[in-house]
């Protein structure tokens, strides 16, 4: 109930600006990399929609940690029963804000920093986490790869699997918003 609240707020605020100042994602993947001793496993889930307000630098996303697919169904079903309990933990959720004044009438990247809150597993971590926008052709478009250490969001590792899965996971982020339509 709390993650679907943070995206009634985000929605609500579109209905108060201007339709060019919210967008929504036209594209977005979040892909996940964890490189370890024995077996590096990857997922990609291709289905969430971020929402960003570009008056106010706010931004909002909800992933289903269902939606990411993995190579083997095995490993799916591992990530989800034992790893991230995704029927107690549905969701990943990330709202915050850029830091930055950002030139949305310049097309070259700029860096920025978006300070906000990730919440995974049950855990609300403050995070500032770097990243590339790129204002282009009436789109705005999102870059990010940064860490994330299991144990920060009580995620564990039996000692049997320490070898298979990384303490610390690369998390890619990518995606393509447009303008929201009434």
């Amino acid at each position: 109930m709390k993650y679907h609240s943070i995206f009634l707020l985000c929605l609500t605020m579109a209905t108060t600006f201007t339709q060019a100042q919210i967008y929504v994602a036209d594209k977005c993947k979040i892909s996940f990399f964890s490189q370890a001793k024995l077996e590096n496993i990857d997922a990609t889930n291709t289905i969430t929609k971020p929402v960003f307000n570009a008056a106010n630098g706010n931004f909002a996303i909800k992933a289903s940690q269902t939606a990411f697919n993995f190579k083997s169904a095995l490993m799916q079903e591992h990530y989800n029963e034992n790893y991230i309990e995704s029927e107690k933990y549905p969701f990943a959720t990330f709202t915050g804000k850029i830091n930055e004044t950002v030139n949305y009438s310049s097309t070259t990247a700029q860096n920025i920093t978006m300070t906000g809150t990730l919440d995974m597993h049950g855990v609300n971590l403050p995070r500032t986490i770097e990243g590339t926008l790129i204002a282009k052709d009436g789109k705005i478009i999102l870059e990010s790869k940064f860490d994330v250490k299991l144990s920060d969001y009580k995620i564990k590792v039996p000692s049997l699997y320490i070898e298979k899965i990384a303490e610390v996971v690369q998390v890619t982020f990518y995606t393509e918003l447009v303008p929201a339509k009434k």
